[in-house]
């Protein structure tokens, strides 16, 4: 029997399932072939905006996942699937949020660790990709920021001086982070995939971001990254390879000084704290789930 997966997003906790997808896959001596529900509800709460839309994964969102999952050699085959073209003998990765695991804490490949109760280590990579050929120019360091899990003391005026900074990110997710952080220069770097964007990571200096899925990718890859953790629900815990993590701008100074070689002086910290969400993105609607309930509660007030 082919060994076979299946996980319903979202697509940060699937690139987090593959260390054991891949230690399986090892185990059996053979590579996996992995599947990807379509049309599986999102559970979004307040008003939170996710690229998903009303959808776990989006058929855009996979076809954005699909080249880096695709490109790894544990992978046999990678499919968004309905629910009718699912195989039953196939393991259901979904299976973590049941049980008596503490979501709210702690590394996500550690949950799949033990639910699954399959050992695999931590500390090593997960994720192989090749250097883009011909790509011009490289950053002493690449940010990535989502306007979700945000420290907001946190001084990114301190990037001034830590040389060439590019951003990988959503349009409004540069935006908001340009004008928090009161930067200028640093460049947008447009990303067709996620292999795209890993290809970036590999060749930058030292990646910087927050709790997303781009930095699921950096520690899957094992790069030289800095996390800024979100205390409130501290889902991820840079380990293996050269890594930090930070709830204040002083580190994240002291990390970069000793990485890039370079005085990278601290700025002080500001006036901010532990945010769930900054903002939606312009034009952004709940989910169409959330908007039937409101106009249901409302008309029963009437």
């Amino acid at each position: 029997m082919t060994l076979s997966f299946r996980h319903s997003g979202r697509l940060g906790d699937i690139v987090c399932a593959l260390p054991l997808v891949k230690r399986m896959a090892e185990q059996r001596g053979e590579p996996a072939d992995f599947f990807i529900p379509a049309e599986v509800p999102a559970r979004l709460d307040g008003n939170v905006y996710h690229p998903g839309g009303d959808w776990m994964v989006s058929r855009g969102l996979f076809d954005f996942i699909e080249p880096l999952i695709a490109a790894q050699p544990y992978i046999r085959h990678l499919r968004f699937a309905k629910a009718a073209e699912l195989p039953s003998d196939s393991v259901d990765l979904d299976r973590f949020r049941g049980g008596d695991l503490n979501l709210k804490a702690g590394m996500i490949q550690g949950w799949y660790r033990k639910a699954f109760g399959v050992a695999f280590a931590l500390e090593d990579a997960w994720l192989a990709v090749q250097p883009a050929p011909g790509v011009a120019g490289d950053f002493d360091v690449l940010v990535n920021h989502t306007t979700r899990f945000c420290n907001t003391r946190i001084n990114y005026r301190v990037l001034q001086a830590a040389g060439r900074v590019g951003f990988v990110g959503l349009p409004y997710e540069y935006e908001e982070f340009m004008k928090s952080s009161g930067l200028a220069g640093v460049e947008h770097v447009q990303m067709t995939n996620a292999l795209d964007l890993a290809q970036r990571l590999v060749r930058a200096r030292v990646v910087v971001g927050n709790q997303s899925l781009c930095f699921a990718i950096a520690e899957g890859l094992k790069v030289t990254r800095a996390l800024e953790v979100f205390e409130p629900v501290p889902t991820a815990i840079p380990v293996g390879g050269r890594c930090t993590e930070y709830i204040t701008t002083a580190p994240l100074a002291a990390f970069l000084s000793e990485v890039l070689g370079r005085d990278v002086p601290t700025q002080p910290d500001l006036p901010g704290g532990f945010v769930e969400s900054i903002k939606a993105q312009e034009g952004w609607k709940p989910p169409l789930r959330k908007r039937v309930k409101q106009w249901w509660r409302e008309r029963r007030a009437r």
